[in-house]
């Protein structure tokens, strides 16, 4: 499986170097405005805000177990955040980068942990929620350190979040999703790679995946299909299973099997289909943007509809420049408050958010507690 970190910043700086003297033309109707035709399977039309709603800062200080040693843990970039909903209020797990020179990546990754009242104005855990540590997964962890990430509740109330680890470090360096599992989002327990009990020649190079789940009032429920937990992960979504949440076999079949997709903010379970939002090259933009997808339920691989062009991708002048330019990235989608609430990062710098309406409910079939059929979704032409 292609690997992300080097597919999309591959992908953005060939682009830059052939448009380094020719504008990319901008064709697609505004995501911005959110003014667009409508299409019904869709979720949307969403509009973003103007302003990033949670920026890098030199203020956040922790203690790094591993170096012993204070650092300043969100210094250089917070992006790519999952999203939960709890107790009436929005929390964000997110990718959060220090600087590092000396050490050969140059940054280490963690976990960042924000909650808000309204979707929109933040309040910051001081210190990082997940991150490398003196344990038995720092082989996986240290020196790139935690990463992309999606979270899930399960029927019992904990919350699983599958993340991506990086050592990024000798010849070996690889991507593999590991697993950690919290009642409060605040304390996580570590529980290692997803596939290594099931699938251990499947550790390296995988990263997280977004779970099929429910909608329960503004909470996102992990679902069973034939009595089985299902994920899309990596750049082909891949699929995989799992009896527990914690640990997966790969089912040996994609969505895209040649790659190009990336498993990206919801795996929504509804009466028509799964919807997945998924994240990719856009090459006419020279983007990395986000679409949306409907999945047959019965094998969960077979493409019903997907969106010809993205519901989202960089226009503002912070999306654009920053980190990796050109780039959003979206792991995180929760209803709140009637509104479906998309957090995504921009140029893997700032923490961005989108918004849209919610979608009438619609009647259940057997085995969906609650479904969805948006009625006032877009389609970008």
């Amino acid at each position: 499986m292609a690997n992300q970190r080097s597919t999309r910043r591959d992908f953005l700086r060939t682009v830059a170097a052939a448009t380094a003297t020719v504008a990319v033309p901008i064709f697609i109707t505004s995501a911005a405005s959110g003014n667009a035709d409508a299409d019904d399977w869709e979720i949307g039309p969403f509009v973003k805000h103007k302003e990033p709603v949670l920026q890098p800062t030199p203020d956040s200080r922790f203690t790094c177990p591993v170096r012993g040693k204070e650092v300043r843990w969100e210094e250089q970039n917070v992006y790519n955040p999952a999203a939960v909903v709890r107790a009436g209020k929005v929390y964000i797990l997110y990718r959060a980068d220090d600087r590092s020179p000396d050490l050969g990546w140059g940054r280490t990754c963690r976990i960042g942990l924000a909650h808000s009242e309204d979707g929109v104005h933040f309040t910051r855990h001081p210190e990082p929620v997940l991150y490398p540590d003196n344990d038995e997964w720092k082989q996986y962890e240290w020196e790139g350190g935690c990463e992309d990430l999606h979270i899930v509740e399960g029927e019992d109330g904990v919350y699983y979040m599958n993340y991506t680890t990086w050592s990024a470090r000798g010849s070996g360096q690889k991507d593999t999703m590991s697993v950690a599992t919290s009642r409060d989002l605040v304390h996580w327990t570590k529980h290692g790679p997803a596939f290594r009990k099931n699938a251990p020649e499947k550790v390296p190079g995988s990263r997280t995946g977004v779970v099929v789940s429910r909608r329960e009032g503004d909470r996102l429920i992990a679902a069973k299909i034939n009595g089985k937990y299902w994920m899309y992960y990596t750049h082909p979504c891949g699929i995989a299973w799992s009896e527990n949440l914690i640990d997966w076999t790969p089912a040996g079949k994609a969505v895209w099997p040649g790659g190009g997709r990336e498993a990206g903010a919801i795996a929504l379970l509804r009466n028509d289909g799964i919807l997945l939002m998924t994240q990719g090259a856009h090459h006419s933009l020279g983007a990395w943007v986000l679409r949306q997808a409907l999945i047959d339920r019965k094998d969960l691989k077979t493409l019903l509809k997907e969106q010809k062009e993205p519901f989202l991708y960089p226009e503002y002048d912070w999306e654009q420049k920053g980190f990796t330019g050109r780039t959003t990235v979206a792991n995180g989608l929760v209803p709140f408050k009637g509104q479906w609430m998309l957090y995504y990062g921009a140029a893997d710098t700032d923490l961005a958010r989108a918004e849209a309406a919610l979608a009438r409910a619609a009647a259940p079939r057997s085995g969906l507690e609650d479904a969805l059929t948006p009625n006032d979704s877009r389609k970008e032409t």
